[in-house]
């Protein structure tokens, strides 16, 4: 729960992207977890847990893997009693992974409090928080693949430190940096050993490869025996003897250590530390249901209210003076001035890192249009209006009745039959419309549906000042048609059309008539 909160008059505002660094919550060998908030319009903000790669090791391609595995494989993952991973990101300030914050204790935290105070923790309360451990990696070892094939998770680092206990009464299982599965990115060398000693069960100390489930079972074992005798099982003075009892000593009986327990309780935690693994439980599940149906009847169980007074009563102090030290921290950040990323000696150069912000889920993405020149943008608009009026202009040219034709006849010459439809726009084309019906004193009702042969005779003369390819000289006797149409005789045959001379072959056909008909008929 103790954070140190960030230097910000010696080092200012410190960012690493769109998220602002406030405090420091906890360092390790591999990396640091920060306290960090993300802002938005109409004062949005939230909480996030920052965990950043170390600098010098961002050029490590072992760790980086390491640590682009654990976000990978943990992202998959989504259960209440699993700490979410939420954005994985890389930038010059290095790799880091966006988690969810809890607002709470590490479950070793817990018992060290209650060992400095000389008490316990209380055997509901440790129960409850290893049957929430259980249940969180048991949805870790159910992940599977794009198939629907387990891709046999093994966290290979359960212990206390990486048990998260929040003031919500929640407890979360966290921390897959060294987690084994089928698709990770590394592979442990041979003998060397992942995870905590203390914490190992003896297939995994004997550095055995093939670790299934039934390795992270044995230790949740210690976990719980541990957490209800409030003493440590294999921890020795060295690395070398705390092997020596992970392999070979007798495991002490947790009801001779801790005798006020249920039998029921004592002997379930006692089969989860069977080193034979065909002995344990085979699942954390059934690991869970057997803790609870020995903890339910004897009352030794937490609801999860009751885990909300512990923490309250253990942390409720300390953690309002934390959310007061940050508000005036906030209060006091917003009157400086944002700086672009980590202060410059916990910076890392842009050649270390590896693998791109472009290459990374959230780590800012390039906008559209950025980076192309004001002076250009405007050139690309001023060439799309030209564009726009030249088609308009073509268009106009192409379909106006106003244009002149080709045959040097105005087209806006007004017909003497005051009938705007016998104007002649399309002369070099032979086409049956009802205008041409019209002009020769027919409707276009009387016209026939199939067209006569060439060479059938008709009853008409043919009206060369109408149908004449070659202008006339004047324009008044272009027409032989009256001003006033009449209904044709009913005794009177219709003529043919094709009983009209011909135009003469060799002329061309008008380039404006590109459709060969007056669209507006």
């Amino acid at each position: 729960m103790a954070t140190k909160l960030l230097n910000i008059d010696a080092g200012g505002r410190q960012h690493i992207d769109r998220y602002e660094l406030i405090a420091e919550i906890a360092s390790g060998g591999m990396a640091t977890v920060y306290l960090a908030r993300l802002t938005g319009v109409g004062g949005f903000q939230r909480f996030f847990a920052i965990k950043r790669l170390h600098p010098h090791l961002a050029g490590e391609k072992e760790f980086v893997e390491m640590f682009l595995d654990e976000a990978r494989l943990a992202a998959g993952i989504h259960h209440p009693n699993v700490v979410p991973i939420l954005e994985v990101g890389a930038s010059p300030n290095g790799y880091y992974l966006v988690m969810e914050y809890i607002e709470g204790e590490t479950l070793a935290r817990l018992l060290a409090r209650a060992a400095a105070r000389s008490t316990r923790l209380p055997a509901p309360v440790a129960v409850r928080s290893g049957l929430d451990m259980l249940h969180g990696l048991h949805a870790a070892h159910e992940l599977r693949d794009e198939t629907g094939q387990l891709i046999g998770l093994v966290h290979r680092d359960v212990s206390p430190q990486n048990v998260l206990v929040g003031s919500d009464g929640i407890t979360r299982i966290t921390d897959f940096g060294v987690a084994r599965a089928a698709s990770r990115l590394t592979a442990t060398r041979v003998g060397q050993l992942k995870g905590k000693l203390a914490y190992m069960a003896p297939e995994q100390a004997a550095g055995i490869e093939d670790l299934d489930r039934r390795a992270d079972v044995f230790a949740c074992g210690i976990v719980l025996w541990e957490a209800l005798a409030q003493k440590r099982l294999f921890k020795a003075e060295n690395e070398a003897a705390t092997l020596s009892r992970v392999l070979n000593e007798p495991i002490p009986s947790l009801l001779q250590v801790a005798p006020h327990l249920p039998q029921g309780i004592g002997r379930v935690v006692m089969r989860a530390l069977e080193r034979e693994p065909d002995r344990r439980f085979a699942t954390c599940a059934e690991f869970a249901d057997a803790l609870e149906a020995a903890a339910y009847p004897a009352g030794c169980l937490a609801a999860p209210r009751d885990m909300q007074a512990y923490m309250q009563e253990v942390l409720g102090e300390e953690i309002q003076q934390q959310r007061e030290a940050v508000r005036a921290w906030i209060a006091k950040s917003e009157s400086l001035p944002r700086t672009t990323g980590l202060s410059a000696n916990s910076s890392v150069s842009s050649a270390s890192v590896a693998l791109t912000s472009h290459e990374m889920t959230g780590s800012g993405s390039t906008r559209t249009g950025e980076g192309i020149p004001a002076w250009l943008r405007g050139v690309g608009l001023v060439a799309l209006v030209v564009l726009g009026a030249a088609g308009f202009l073509a268009y106009k040219r192409l379909w106006d009745p106003q244009v002149p034709s080709s045959t040097g006849v105005s087209a806006a010459e007004p017909a003497p039959s005051g009938d705007p439809q016998l104007v002649d726009l399309d002369e070099p084309v032979r086409t049956a419309d009802p205008g041409e019906s019209a002009a020769s004193g027919e409707s276009s009702a009387d016209t026939p549906s199939t067209k006569p042969s060439e060479g059938e005779p008709t009853n008409k003369e043919p009206e060369p000042a109408v149908r004449e390819a070659t202008p006339p000289a004047d324009a008044g006797t272009r027409r032989t048609a009256p001003p006033k149409r009449t209904a044709p005789a009913p005794s009177r045959p219709q003529p043919p059309k094709d009983s009209e001379p011909k135009p003469e072959p060799p002329k061309k056909k008008d380039p404006f008539d590109g459709l060969s008909q007056n669209p507006y008929r």
